[in-house]
């Protein structure tokens, strides 16, 4: 069954290509959602896939994520899953 969670990650992560690695991975996997740069200088995530899918993101989080970016911190939150026909960038929150 497909669960939503909605990330919050931050650090060093706009202007370091940090959407564009994101939409990267997500595209290799079975995970629909959109990521986007928020107000305060961290990025956020909507995603929607398996918790083992899941699980993988958040394992690349831990890692660092892409090499550009510096992630200090990030939160995962359960969140309504929305039916979606893939991973997407926006441009705003």
């Amino acid at each position: 069954m497909k669960i939503g969670r909605e990330y919050i990650i931050q650090g060093r992560v706009q202007g370091v290509g940090f959407r564009f690695f994101t939409y990267q991975w997500m595209k290799k996997r079975p995970i629909t959602g959109y990521v986007w740069n928020r107000d305060d200088g961290s990025v956020g995530v909507k995603a929607f896939a398996k918790e083992n899918v899941l699980k993988e993101f958040e394992d690349w989080l831990e890692a660092g994520g892409p090499r550009s970016a510096k992630i200090t911190f990030w939160s995962a939150t359960s969140c309504e899953y929305e039916q979606l026909a893939d991973f997407s960038i926006h441009h705003c929150e």
